[in-house]
């Protein structure tokens, strides 16, 4: 069964947190039967140290933690998945009103902490698990500031950290609900004494910042149609009654990437690092791959170094050797990839496999590093589309070409490499290619829409390619 999933920015606020969670639990609950993995020590420091911080966090405030959290914390610590899950949905079920309004105690951001991390204990196998977690906290030096942008790459990283409640060793922060409320008000009480972090109203201007910019494309797209368009694919921008409107996931992720750039110019003795959710346009010239993740740095990057290629290349080579078995490398092509998917992931031929047949059996981890590796793919693509040199063109087409061929293998039911990857093949006539990608994507996800739509349109162009001149 191909593995149901929201997508990825529906995390902006608290509230679609919970419903993302609901989503999924009755796929984990069988995944976790008696299941207790050698990470859980760690976990039940990381919820001691979290109750720690709700019980501090309502103290502040002048109020009482609640019973079902603390019983909650109780539970997790114990290994209870069951009364924990029961807990946490009465929690967050109690958080919102008759009338659907979201409310969320000010605990909610250690409960919701604990419950997301304890559901990746139970799913993932613990050595990708920690591979995964321990791998970016590792990588980032000390003092940092790091945006996590999926689920592993919030609640992984923390969990791995030596205290995230404390900042040690460096300061975790997810970019999807950065203009969030509760959220705010949450990492404001557990870092704000620490980093400088945006109050409501610089929310209220980055936003404003997004609606007056966004308002002038929408404009020039209006006055100019053959010109083209500014507007960006999916940002829904509107001009209703002469007011600005800004709707979707797009839009608010524009809003939260000039809050990462807030953050930053806030705290100009940090480093920052960032794990992709989504690909912000306003974010891109600033990143270089490093390692599982990027690095943001603070003016653009001209050209990526040969060197910072090499080191990209050769890390993920030892990963994929090691999980895939040594057979991946930069001149294996396409129909070899595909020939590997069918055999060991659609019909489950393994006796030949020479990798780790655990990871092939860990859905959740192949799915989360495909999408780190996807990520840097993007980049790449991102920034041949943007060259004006033919050379540097080239040799950008040419790593994220390799890099979205190793996440392919990694995940090859992951609808964001099947059509990111397609996306970069069509344009260079390499219709065969995206059509043999999308189809085993489709095979093995068969209800994905934007899948499916992708295989029909390529269908349809390969029939066009295939017809006789006239």
């Amino acid at each position: 069964m191909p593995l149901i999933r929201l997508p990825k920015t529906i995390l902006a606020t608290a509230s679609t947190l919970v419903l993302l969670l609901l989503a999924r639990h009755a796929i984990a609950a069988d995944a976790m039967t008696n299941r207790i993995t050698d990470v859980f020590p760690t976990f039940a420091h990381f919820v001691s140290e979290k109750r720690l911080l709700a019980e501090s966090i309502c103290k502040k405030h002048d109020q009482q933690l609640s019973p079902d959290a603390t019983n909650l914390f109780v539970a997790a610590q114990k290994n209870d998945w069951v009364t924990s899950s029961n807990l946490f949905f009465a929690i967050a079920n109690a958080c919102r009103s008759p009338s659907g309004a979201w409310s969320p105690p000010l605990s909610w951001g250690p409960v919701a902490e604990t419950y997301g991390t304890y559901e990746l204990v139970h799913v993932w196998s613990p050595e990708f698990l920690e591979q995964f977690g321990n791998g970016i906290v590792k990588s980032i030096p000390a003092g940092s500031i790091y945006f996590g942008g999926s689920e592993a790459g919030r609640f992984a990283v923390s969990l791995f950290s030596q205290s995230h409640s404390q900042g040690r060793p460096f300061f975790t922060l997810t970019q999807n609900a950065l203009s969030d409320p509760s959220y705010l008000t949450y990492i404001r009480d557990m870092y704000g004494d620490k980093i400088k972090l945006p109050d409501d109203n610089d929310i209220a201007k980055c936003t404003e910042e997004y609606k007056k910019n966004a308002q002038a494309r929408l404009e020039h797209d209006q006055a100019f149609p053959s010109e083209p368009r500014q507007i960006r694919q999916a940002e829904d921008v509107r001009i209703i009654d002469g007011k600005i409107q800004i709707n979707g996931p797009v839009c608010v992720m524009a809003v939260h990437a000039l809050v990462v750039k807030l953050i930053m110019d806030r705290n100009p003795d940090r480093a920052f690092f960032y794990e992709e959710s989504y690909d912000l346009e306003a974010i891109e010239p600033l990143l270089i791959p490093h390692e599982f993740i990027f690095k943001i740095n603070r003016q653009p990057v001209g050209t990526i170094s040969s060197e910072a290629l090499r080191a990209d290349r050769e890390f993920w080579t030892h990963k994929t050797d090691s999980w895939l078995g040594s057979w991946l490398k930069t001149n294996t092509t396409i129909a070899e990839i595909t020939n590997f998917v069918n055999r060991t992931y659609v019909r489950n031929e393994v006796k030949e496999f020479k990798g780790d047949p655990r990871f092939i059996k860990d859905a959740e981890a192949r799915y989360a590093f495909a999408n780190l590796r996807c990520a840097i793919a993007g980049l790449y693509a991102w920034r041949a589309s943007h060259s004006k040199d033919p050379a540097e063109r080239q040799r950008m087409l040419t790593e994220a070409d390799f890099a979205f061929r190793q996440a392919f293998a990694i995940c090859p039911s992951h609808p964001g490499v099947v059509i990111r990857y397609a996306n970069l093949l069509i344009p260079a006539g390499r219709i065969s290619d995206a059509l043999n990608v999308a189809t085993i994507g489709c095979e093995l996800y068969p209800d994905h829409p934007a899948m499916k739509d992708l295989l029909e349109r390529l269908r349809a162009m390969n029939e066009l390619k295939s017809e006789p001149a006239q």
